[in-house]
C-alpha cells in the first residue's frame, strides 16, 4: 500500500437528507474523485444487491446516509433499511469483507458539514482497514466439485 493510496467509497445518499445547498452543492459538484455518489429517494429503497454489486466493482467502503427515524420522508423506510443493513452484515462477514467498511448515517436536515465528517470518519476507518480484498463472484470448490 503506498502512502497516496485513498479508498474508494461508495455514498448512497438520501435524497432528502441534505436540505443545506451547500452540503447540497458539495455532494453533487464537489465530491473527491475516490468517492462514487448514488442517489437514492430513500435509504429503505436499497437493495443489499446494490451494496453488494459495489463491493465486486472493488469499493474499499460503503456510507449510506439518511435521514434522522423520525423525519423520515417515508415513514419508516429508513429504519427498514437499518434493519436490512444488520442483517445483511452477517452475510458480508462470511463472504470474508469487514463490517467496519460499511457504514449507516443519520443526518439531520439542519446538519451543515455533517456528509463530510461521515465521510471524513469513513476514510480514516478505511486508510486502517486498507484495501479491500477483491471478493470472488463464486463461492469456493466444494470437494469433488470440477473447476
Amino acid at each position: 500500500m503506498t502512502k497516496t493510496w485513498k479508498p474508494r467509497i461508495t455514498l448512497f445518499q438520501c435524497q432528502w437528507c441534505l436540505y443545506a445547498e451547500a452540503d447540497q452543492h458539495w455532494v453533487d459538484h464537489q465530491l473527491p474523485n475516490n468517492i462514487h455518489l448514488v442517489k437514492v429517494p430513500c435509504t429503505g429503497k436499497i437493495s443489499p444487491l446494490y451494496i453488494l454489486n459495489a463491493i465486486q466493482g472493488g469499493t474499499d467502503g460503503v456510507l449510506i446516509s439518511g435521514c434522522l427515524p423520525e423525519k423520515c420522508h417515508f415513514k419508516e423506510g429508513n429504519l427498514g433499511a437499518r434493519r436490512q443493513l444488520d442483517e445483511f452484515s452477517r452475510f458480508l462477514n462470511y463472504i470474508g469483507y469487514e463490517k467496519d467498511r460499511v457504514r449507516f448515517a443519520w443526518l439531520d436536515l439542519q446538519e451543515r458539514g455533517r456528509i463530510q465528517q461521515e465521510l471524513a470518519v469513513m476514510e480514516k476507518n478505511l486508510l486502517e482497514l486498507g484495501p479491500a480484498d477483491k471478493l470472488t463472484t463464486r463461492l469456493p470448490l466444494q470437494e469433488g466439485e470440477a473447476a
